[in-house]
């Protein structure tokens, strides 16, 4: 695990074993029946983003021409905010953000 400026600590990447780990990549394969890998789920998570950005490369590798992995993409970030969105929250709601961030409240 490695310690973070702010107090607590975050786990090494599981796949790579980086220290400097951002954690919001998670990567689930799950095979259906009829595979040789039949039922088996894997389950990834978190892991650094450079093993998501990977397989994103890895699985378009595989794919024909005129297909990209962004077909199957969301940007979720866009669907929950815009760019005013702290502007729009209370106080009360920024100071919450700011305690889960581990930030003081100002």
């Amino acid at each position: 695990m490695s310690e973070q400026a702010h107090g607590y600590e975050e786990p090494d990447c599981p796949v790579t074993d980086r220290k400097d780990m951002i954690d919001d990549c998670y990567i689930q394969v799950e095979f259906g029946y009829g595979s040789d890998k039949d039922m088996w789920t894997y389950k990834f998570g978190p892991v650094h983003d450079v093993v998501g950005k990977k397989v994103l490369e890895a699985i378009q590798s595989l794919m024909t021409e005129g297909k990209s992995v962004e077909d199957f993409g969301r940007d979720t970030i866009s669907e929950e905010f815009d760019e005013n969105w702290w502007a729009k929250m209370s106080k009360e709601e920024r100071n919450e953000y700011r305690r889960k961030w581990g930030f003081d409240n100002e």
